[in-house]
């Protein structure tokens, strides 16, 4: 019994050391082949199934590394992301009021949002938490780029479609250069059709790369309280200019097909 156990010891010594290491609530401490081996496994499955929005998660905390410390940076010269970084926001359904957002005047940025997300049929409570990332404000950082995603459809006009989705990642790739919607954006339009890809390619991406990198670091932008001010005068001062031709219409000219 006594051999049994000493044999028990090392397996809670394991636990206790687990435990300690954990940073945050819901936080998975990896080693280097474990985050490795995650890496890769998400890729392929992502690239595989680009719906499977859990293993493109997997794929933005495994990868974000360095990527993560310089949007870190980045907030840390910028007033309102060191005030981002202090006070850490979520953004759901429940802390936007979207009841009370709805009810602001057209033009305004919080009714933008609740129309996009009315457009779109989408909710703010789809995000994923973040698990890998173990310093607890690097995963702050990867949350707020994944809950702040949806916003950056509302100021380009992109809705939830491959194409739509495809354009706002070079977007998102110009402007912070994150891995994942570098995947995103280089294997996405395998998807799509050659004459939808072409057009596509011809008409939106120069648009994205040109405006992601020339606006401003949109992981410094304290959405929630810009609500009342109007989206045409928040897309002035980030400096995002219009695309080429809207997404109404050229869904409706059918060349995105």
């Amino acid at each position: 019994m006594q051999a049994g156990v000493r044999t028990a010891r090392p397996s809670l010594a394991a636990q206790r050391r687990h435990r300690a290491s954990v940073a945050y609530a819901g936080h998975v401490p990896l080693n280097l082949f474990e985050n490795g081996l995650l890496a890769v496994g998400s890729a392929l499955a992502s690239l595989n199934n680009p719906h499977r929005g859990d293993m493109i998660a997997v794929l933005s905390e495994t990868t974000g590394g360095p990527f993560l410390e310089r949007l870190r940076l980045q907030m840390l010269e910028s007033p309102s992301g060191r005030q981002l970084l202090k006070e850490r926001p979520r953004i759901t359904s429940t802390s936007a009021n979207l009841p009370e957002l709805a009810q602001l005047p057209s033009g305004t940025l919080g009714k933008a949002y609740c129309d996009w997300l009315e457009w779109c049929k989408v909710t703010p409570d789809t995000r994923a938490p973040v698990r890998f990332i173990d310093d607890p404000e690097l995963a702050y950082v990867m949350q707020r780029y994944r809950e702040c995603h949806d916003f950056y459809h509302v100021i380009t006009g992109f809705p939830v479609s491959v194409p739509a989705e495809i354009v706002v990642k070079w977007f998102e790739l110009a402007n912070m250069g994150l891995p994942v919607a570098a995947l995103s954006a280089v294997f996405g339009p395998a998807r799509l059709s050659s004459v939808a890809r072409r057009r596509l390619f011809s008409t939106y991406v120069p648009w994205a790369l040109r405006c992601g990198s020339t606006a401003k670091p949109l992981i410094n932008v304290y959405w929630e309280r810009l609500w009342s001010t109007p989206l045409a005068d928040i897309k002035a001062d980030l400096g995002i200019n219009e695309p080429p031709i809207s997404w109404r219409d050229y869904k409706k000219a059918g060349v995105w097909r």
